[in-house]
């Protein structure tokens, strides 16, 4: 009875299975990419599989280059989504000619490590 009671408490307040979660990586082009120094990189929480999977954009960091990153985000899911934006006309999207790239990553109790990020020049998500 007393689970119940908490678990309705949770629901009311909210609540979520969310945790705190430690992401780092490395941001990398290909040498004959130029690359600006307005990267952003989005995390997106990624809840189920397939079709059916939730994704949500959970925060966003920004880069002043190419090379590691490190972020601290709450996750709901066992996935994260790390993308990636050469975001070179600031409007805070992926816009057609800005190189992107994204990557998947397993989240740990708490932590996905060593996510690789590689962009590139194909068409915007």
């Amino acid at each position: 009875m007393r689970l119940l009671a908490m678990c309705a408490l949770g629901v009311l307040a909210g609540c979520s299975a969310a945790r705190d979660v430690e992401i780092n990586g490395q941001v990398t082009a290909p040498k004959e990419l130029a690359v600006g120094s307005a990267l952003v990189i989005d995390f997106i929480d990624v809840v189920g599989a397939g079709k059916g999977a939730r994704r949500t954009a959970v925060e966003r960091v920004a880069l002043d280059g190419l090379g590691e990153f490190r972020a601290r985000v709450m996750l709901e899911g066992d996935q994260v989504l790390v993308r990636v934006i050469d975001d070179r006309n600031l409007d805070g999207e992926c816009s057609f000619g800005e190189a992107w790239g994204e990557a998947h990553a397993p989240v740990g109790e708490d932590s996905a490590t060593d996510v690789s990020l590689m962009l590139g020049t194909k068409v915007c998500p």
